[in-house]
């Protein structure tokens, strides 16, 4: 069981006749041991899904005589998680406190020791048993004395810092330069973690994954980073990182945040995201309307990044611009029609760098088939006088296949051929 009495050295009453007697002391929690865990249907614990994320524990309290960690474990020894909705599912090894109530046991950890790390703690309670089976493979070992998981990942690398949180002096209230706001964090094992803070009385929150191990907060370096602020820049928030292995001598300090479509560096890129930006918008500074935004506003940061709809639509809305940019490509592909609604569509930079140019206009099919096709009529009704009367131009041998050749079927031949100037499947808008 869980809670339970114990006594203590030097805590004695005297009763009848001047003997001393221990004075019992009810303990509702109790340090534990964590023996095994219950993740899914494969664990060898699980007996139904109502035992789910419960543990096999030993308490480190006891009244009994002899070893202090059992080798096998009956119902007695299962514990459920404390709270109903919110839980740290503990591993193999990690140390808990256990306690009883009303008849159900329940577990709250895993606890935090001396290690003070975000991956790891060892059970500072734990004393070394023989190991009965030397011929067990998996308690044959340091780890496995220890009653540790071989497969929880204790390497090096996977051994992650506590995240920090250093003063800001560009968005931190106050003048004491060692002194921040405390913030609530999620931590998991392995660099992956929910900060719910501030920076002042500004809110924030970041939602990170695959924070490096050694890195002591949220950076643009992370595997994926989900950030919504409510003040500052996001260079202010994030000042710079590192590209690359921090060890390899090619890798890069980043400062401030960068647009993915820009951040390619070679001579041949030189359709940039922000100079449409700054087109749109008379010309100012794009690296002050993109990076000196210090509202309110979201950044999804990763590698990739994938919007889908199983059911219905997807709708992208802005009550001013829209920019999107590419390093590459950028395709549109659609089972049915792709419709563009705009005053105007130009296809390329009308102002380049600041400066205007000539833009071409785009030709209209149908009113260019009927100009070329009254042409023709024109043409074919052309006569030559001559001493014979009016007579009809004819085509020089050779000019179109073989002997004279009238000029009205060249014309008629022409006309057939202007049908097929206008697409079936391609539109753009008349000017009326």
């Amino acid at each position: 069981m869980g809670s339970t009495f114990s006594t203590f050295s030097g805590q004695k009453v005297k009763g009848f006749a001047g003997k001393e007697y221990s004075v019992p002391i009810f303990l509702q929690f109790v340090p534990g041991y964590c023996a095994e865990v219950v993740h899914s249907t494969e664990s060898l614990g699980y007996k139904g899904n109502q035992t789910i994320n419960s543990i096999y524990a030993v308490s480190h309290v006891t009244s009994k005589v002899g070893k202090r960690r059992q080798q096998s474990f009956s119902e007695d020894n299962r514990y459920f998680p404390l709270l109903r909705n919110h839980g740290d599912v503990p591993t193999k090894g990690d140390p808990v406190l256990l306690c009883t109530i009303g008849k159900i046991n329940y577990y709250l950890g895993p606890l935090n020791t001396i290690n003070n790390s975000p991956t790891w703690n060892p059970d500072l309670n734990f004393k070394k048993e023989l190991v009965i089976d030397e011929n067990n493979q998996t308690t044959n070992t340091p780890r496995g004395e220890r009653g540790e998981s071989l497969n929880f990942n204790k390497e090096e690398d996977a051994i992650h810092d506590r995240l920090e949180k250093y003063r800001n002096k560009d968005l931190d209230y106050g003048p004491i330069i060692n002194e921040v706001t405390g913030d609530y964090i999620i931590e998991g094992r392995h660099g992956n973690s929910v900060r719910v803070g501030s920076r002042s009385n500004n809110p924030y929150i970041f939602i990170s994954n695959e924070r490096g191990n050694k890195n002591y907060s949220e950076t643009l370096a992370d595997g994926s980073l989900i950030t919504i602020t409510s003040n500052g820049t996001l260079a202010q928030h994030f000042p710079s990182y590192i590209m690359g292995d921090i060890e390899d001598e090619t890798s890069t300090e980043v400062f401030g945040f960068t647009l993915g479509s820009d951040s390619i560096l070679s001579d041949n890129v030189n359709r940039l995201m922000k100079q449409l930006v700054s087109s749109v918008n008379n010309n100012q500074d794009a690296a002050v309307i993109v990076d000196g935004y210090s509202g309110n506003q979201v950044l999804f940061h990763s590698d990739r990044i994938t919007i889908n709809t199983k059911l219905d639509d997807i709708y992208l809305s802005s009550i001013k611009d829209v920019h999107i940019g590419t390093g590459r490509h950028l395709t549109i592909s659609t089972n049915e029609d792709l419709i563009i609604e705009s005053e105007r569509t130009f296809l390329g930079n009308p102002t380049p760098n600041g400066s205007s140019r000539e833009m071409q206009s785009m030709v209209l099919g149908e009113p260019l088939q009927n100009v070329l096709n009254s042409m023709l009529d024109l043409i074919s009704k052309i006569e030559i006088n001559t001493s014979l009367g009016p007579q009809t131009p004819t085509m020089s041998a050779g000019s179109v296949g073989e002997g004279g050749v009238t000029l009205q079927a060249t014309v008629s031949n022409l006309k057939n051929e202007i049908i097929n100037i206008t697409s079936n499947k391609h539109f753009i808008e008349p000017n009326t």
